[in-house]
């Protein structure tokens, strides 16, 4: 029996494609039905045609294309992107690499992926959606157009939602697609002149802590001088030193220039690239990381203890950021732009570090294990120092040191 919203019924394939028209529409389009043999429920489409013949031709090559999907192990009808990433986001909170990443990742989906995709069946995903993301994203921001990097996170995480997705059945092949090249501007790192603007500001600054004109924050100055000075001859990520604790640092003596003694620092850091060792620039680290343990160990009237994170509140618990801090440093030390205008943040000290490094003619392979990242990147951010390869390099001079007395500072004995 013609059911009451579909006028002008045409049946085709023993019923397996079905033309009509709806009541309600004037000039109505050809709607259709498509039902596959060996596939439950159905498919409703419009034809966007209201010439029958050309309604009638959509509707069968519709159907030739299901049948085949089908029968290649397809569903009919496949989930849409918006009712599988509530699966998702319960489920990869489990295998997440940690709290953040799950975070993350589900904020940048549902910030603009998930917003593009809408109700798109899962299995439609290809990589010409992709690039149709990609050009959809440049258009669509709410405070300015992203950059080629701020693109790439946010498909690193739509490809983490379609890998999931592949693996739990959702679809049928992996989805793949080459991501834009990276940006390959300058970072917005220190000068040598604004470097040292800072460190000379940054000792008066906290002199003044201990005062009414700096507010009594002498130890929240304290550490947050300590902080740049550490990241700015290491080179770790915000992320690694913010899960830096005591028992991840010691000292290691060798031999340096003419008979001379030397003390390297090695920190073993965690990060978005693993774990690794991180070798100190020099040995004034020593004097920073010293700094900071006497004033926690007066602040709690013992030694701190070696599971206790080197940049902690006054509870012991970490610090998650120091980004309105270094914002007021900066600012009041007159060094929060580059010459190019560009804001200064966190990462600028990491990028005066491997700028310095590759200055002071560090091998770029060394200094990309050290840094954690790859040649390549260095070459993509840094292209524009002078590498002098012939020059004293990162671990280069360092000899085994059996039988020699190594210097303890007062966070090695209590970590060992």
């Amino acid at each position: 029996m013609t059911k009451q919203f579909e006028l002008n019924q045409r049946i085709y394939r023993d019923g397996d494609v079905v033309l009509y028209q709806r009541p309600d529409h004037k000039n109505p389009k050809w709607q259709c039905r498509i039902h596959v043999p060996g596939a439950s429920g159905y498919v409703i489409r419009s034809t966007k045609s209201a010439d029958e013949f050309e309604a009638r031709r959509f509707a069968e090559d519709l159907w030739d294309e299901l049948r085949l999907k089908v029968k290649a192990g397809g569903v009919l009808r496949a989930k849409s992107c918006e009712r599988v990433y509530e699966d998702f986001k319960d489920s990869y909170k489990t295998i997440a690499r940690s709290e953040k990443r799950w975070s993350d990742v589900c904020d940048n989906l549902e910030r603009y992926v998930l917003k593009f995709l809408g109700s798109r069946a899962i299995d439609a995903i290809d990589s010409a959606t992709v690039s149709q993301y990609v050009d959809w994203r440049a258009k669509n921001f709410l405070r300015k157009p992203p950059g080629n990097n701020t693109i790439r996170m946010e498909l690193t995480c739509f490809r983490a939602f379609c890998d999931w997705a592949w693996r739990r059945g959702y679809t049928k092949n992996i989805i793949d697609w080459q991501a834009p090249s990276l940006d390959k501007n300058r970072r917005p790192h220190f000068t040598r002149g604004d470097w040292s603007k800072l460190t000379r500001f940054m000792r008066e600054w906290t002199r003044k802590g201990q005062t009414g004109e700096g507010g009594g924050k002498y130890r929240e100055r304290l550490l947050l001088c300590q902080y740049v000075l550490i990241l700015g001859n290491t080179g770790m990520r915000v992320g690694e030193a913010r899960t830096l604790r005591w028992k991840d640092i010691e000292s290691q003596a060798r031999d340096g220039a003419e008979g001379s003694k030397v003390t390297d620092f090695i920190f073993w850091v965690h990060g978005k690239t693993g774990s690794r060792d991180v070798v100190g620039r020099n040995e004034e680290i020593g004097t920073y990381l010293q700094r900071i343990w006497e004033q926690r160990k007066t602040e709690i009237g013992k030694d701190p203890s070696p599971e206790e994170y080197v940049f902690c509140h006054r509870d012991g618990s970490a610090i998650g950021s120091f980004k309105k801090g270094l914002e007021a440093l900066f600012k009041a030390a007159g060094v929060n732009k580059s010459a190019e205008g560009e804001n200064r943040t966190a990462y600028s000290i990491r990028h005066t570090y491997a700028t310095r490094r590759l200055e002071e003619g560090v091998n770029a392979y060394l200094l990309a294990k050290n840094m954690g990242t790859s040649v390549k990147m260095l070459e993509n951010f840094y292209g524009h120092t002078t590498n002098r390869t012939n020059a004293e390099e990162l671990t280069k001079t360092r000899r085994g040191g059996a039988g020699r007395e190594v210097p303890r500072f007062a966070w090695e004995a209590k970590s060992k």
